[in-house]
């Protein structure tokens, strides 16, 4: 029998994009689902979008929030799949991906989360290339990233009673919140299921977090690293203090947009720093990807 799965979809001022988003959904016409749509009380039009497909839906939330790791959470609350994941408003399921979904965790008992790849699009829904995951899934490896570790969030499905142990998201983070939640599954011991198979796409605009918030998503990650760094052993504690380190230089340099070079002359040994060394050269490295 296949599982229950529960997909949410946060909201907000995302008109342009979100009734694609929602019969993505709805066109599965997979058997056993639980559809939510938590809205933060758009002005755009997208209530609207998101009242034609009311009946369609098995809960509607639309009520102001404290951002998108509250809505994500209060329609994870209300999940009572066996299996669920969270869907932006400007991403879309690739037809039959939540069937492919429900085959793989039904032939696994033991399985926990599975990541597949997403397509990248632009504004126009047009291609951009293939998000594979990759990585350590571990916890030392997503905090110390010898190899970037690459997680497309659409594409990604875990069995609920793993949030039921480590919780939901973190609602202080406004960036990097799954991977803080990545990071709690892995320190937990669970690793996922990498599938080759396209089951998302992930939309690149200029008006998304991820495309227009950049050092944000940096500072939220140094805390995140900061945040787990006691649970790794201690040679490895201090392996990710020094990365620590380059990165805080880095968006230091980053961050002085009048004159960076003053910061590196009053501290010359901080050329010894790869990433501050791009970060002059204006190719600072980014957090680890979490489409």
């Amino acid at each position: 029998m296949l599982p229950r799965i529960s997909i949410i979809t946060p909201s907000y001022n995302q008109a342009a994009f979100l009734e694609e988003t929602i019969r993505s959904v709805l066109d599965q016409d997979y058997p056993n689902l639980q559809y939510g749509i938590v809205d933060g009380g758009s002005t755009d039009g997208s209530i609207d979008i998101i009242e034609r497909y009311r009946d369609r839906c098995d809960f509607v939330i639309i009520e102001r929030d404290g951002g998108q790791s509250e809505a994500i959470n209060k329609g994870l609350s209300r999940a009572d799949g066996q299996v669920i994941g969270w869907l932006n408003s400007d991403d879309t399921l690739l037809p039959g991906a939540l069937r492919l979904v429900a085959e793989r965790f039904a032939a696994d008992p033991a399985l926990s989360w599975l990541i597949g790849t997403a397509t990248r699009i632009d504004a126009r829904g047009r291609p951009l290339g293939e998000l594979t995951p990759t990585g350590d899934f571990t916890l030392a490896g997503a905090l110390i990233r010898d190899t970037p570790i690459l997680v497309p969030q659409p594409a990604t499905f875990w069995r609920r009673a793993l949030t039921d142990a480590v919780g939901l998201l973190d609602e202080s983070l406004h960036h990097c919140m799954d991977f803080d939640l990545w990071c709690r599954f892995m320190a937990a011991e669970h690793q996922p299921l990498l599938l080759s198979h396209a089951l998302a796409t992930y939309r690149e605009h200029e008006s998304s977090k991820t495309c227009s918030q950049a050092d944000r998503f940096i500072v939220a990650l140094i805390g995140i690293e900061k945040r787990y760094r006691h649970l790794l052993p201690l040679r490895d504690q201090m392996r990710l203090l020094r990365r620590i380190g380059f990165q805080e230089r880095a968006l230091a340099v980053r961050l002085a947009k009048v004159r960076p070079w003053r910061q590196v002359l009053r501290r010359p040994w901080w050329l010894l720093s790869q990433q501050v060394r791009a970060a002059l050269l204006g190719t600072v490295v980014g957090p680890p990807s979490q489409a």
